[in-house]
């Protein structure tokens, strides 16, 4: 049996709820709203010895001169691991974060676009798998 108080308490609370007023669409001066945020993303210029790093690394397995090779994007990356987040299963990788490069190139002769990863100073390098 339910007491009579608490259903009495329910169907007011149930009754003030819905006598509540909706606001409208534009706040009025009782509302406030959150103040627009301005993000600004700092692209940072990726270091001449890393772009010359990459662009040798692709050449040569390309068996393509350098300037055949351009730089299409990159971005500052925090990899997983020692292996640029691309350890092999038989492979062992230093576990602690490593600050790093991805820099997309492209081969300008046929279009090809190849994936590296790298880290900072860009003294070790790898590429992506291509799928």
């Amino acid at each position: 049996m339910l007491c009579p108080m608490r259903l009495t308490t329910s169907f007011l609370m149930g009754c003030l709820l819905a006598e509540a007023p909706i606001p409208e669409s534009s706040p009025g001066p009782d509302i406030m709203t959150a103040p627009e945020i301005e993000q600004t993303v700092e692209v940072q210029p990726l270091p001449d010895s890393v772009r010359n790093r990459v662009q040798t690394e692709l050449s040569n397995y390309l068996g393509v001169p350098t300037d055949q090779i351009s730089i299409q994007n990159h971005s500052r990356q925090t990899w997983s691991d020692g292996c640029l987040g691309l350890g092999g299963p038989a492979e062992l990788c230093l576990a602690a974060l490593t600050e790093g490069w991805q820099v997309e190139t492209i081969d300008t002769e046929t279009n090809g676009t190849y994936i590296y990863r790298t880290n900072l100073n860009g003294d070790q390098i790898r590429r992506e798998s291509q799928y």
